[in-house]
């Protein structure tokens, strides 16, 4: 039996990831778990690229303790995402029991400890009542507090309950149970650092998006996005430059799972460009996909139509050597 392909988008903001997710997505040899929304639970701040860094790489053990009680509150965070007034983990206990079993496999060891990061960021009043406990009850410090202090398994079995992990939360998350279909994730990586989810994943295709700044531009300003500048054109400007300026181009050295894509020729260029995706996925090109690409073309130019001149010319300008049209 063919094994499952797992396909992961990735852009900058705004960079049109969204229609090359939805054209896989709509095909019926593709599952999207969380309905199309984005799964951050391996590169967001307290995620499990976190949880590597601070086990591994930037090693101290207060780091590594810090970094799981990150993760065990942002999974919980991860609960309220919703889609359509719908939390895309609709099997809230089951995720749950798959974060326990998964922090119970990666931990080595759990002791009682209180280090001087966590004192200071307590009130007066809890460390004074901490020392009044001291002499009249005769406390011991780490009979005190709840804080836990954690060493971390090796990293191969991190990495293996890791994997373990992230199958189980998807499988969880399908409607259809037993199925052999691929699936797509979206923004499951990190743009900057995109190969760090070939560790999670058993041979992924990592998509990396890129876009013409001034639909990046218009589509932040347009949906007055959270995360980004879309509200002041300088500013814009010279935000696009900086994370540009961060890319390292790593595509060659892993040409055989990750693949640049622009999002206007894929949509220009639609039969072309798909079928190039396609011998890159190794995906059947018969297989239909209800995507309508004639939708999202009306959104490449509506830049051009709804930004002013002086913004238009300003990104011209500027970000010369990134424009696609």
């Amino acid at each position: 039996m063919k094994k499952k392909l797992i396909v992961i988008t990735s852009g900058s903001g705004n960079s049109g990831t969204g229609a090359i997710h939805d054209y896989l997505s709509n095909r019926p040899d593709f599952n999207s778990p969380f309905f199309g929304q984005e799964f951050r639970l391996i590169s967001d701040p307290y995620g499990i690229e976190n949880l590597y860094n601070n086990f591994f790489h930037n090693f101290s053990i207060n780091n590594s303790s810090e970094a799981l009680d990150q993760f065990k509150q942002y999974s919980l965070d991860f609960l309220k995402i919703k889609y359509r007034d719908k939390k895309i983990i609709y099997n809230e206990k089951n995720f749950l029991n798959e974060v326990s079993n998964y922090i119970k496999n990666i931990k080595k060891l759990e002791y009682s400890g209180y280090p001087q990061y966590k004192r200071v960021s307590k009130s007066n009043t809890i460390n004074t009542v901490f020392k009044i406990k001291k002499i009249f009850m005769k406390m011991k410090n780490h009979e005190f507090h709840e804080n836990k202090m954690f060493l971390s398994v090796k990293e191969k079995e991190f990495i293996k309950s890791t994997k373990n992990f992230l199958t189980s939360i998807m499988s969880i998350n399908l409607k259809e149970k037993k199925n052999n279909k691929n699936i797509i994730l979206d923004q499951s990586t990190n743009f900057w650092k995109p190969e760090i989810a070939l560790k999670y994943f058993n041979s992924p295709k990592i998509l990396l998006i890129n876009r013409d700044p001034r639909g990046v531009y218009y589509s932040m300003r347009s949906r007055q996005s959270f995360s980004y500048p879309g509200y002041d054109i300088n500013l814009f400007v010279h935000w696009y430059q900086n994370i540009m300026d961060r890319r390292k181009i790593v595509t060659k050295k892993y040409k055989n799972n990750i693949r640049e894509i622009n999002f206007e020729k894929f949509l220009l260029n639609f039969n072309n460009e798909k079928k190039k995706l396609n011998s890159f996925l190794k995906i059947s090109n018969k297989m239909p996909s209800n995507f309508n690409h004639e939708i999202s073309i009306k959104n490449i130019f509506k830049a051009e139509k709804f930004l002013s001149n002086n913004d238009l010319k300003l990104i011209k300008k500027k970000l010369k050597k990134h424009l696609v049209w």
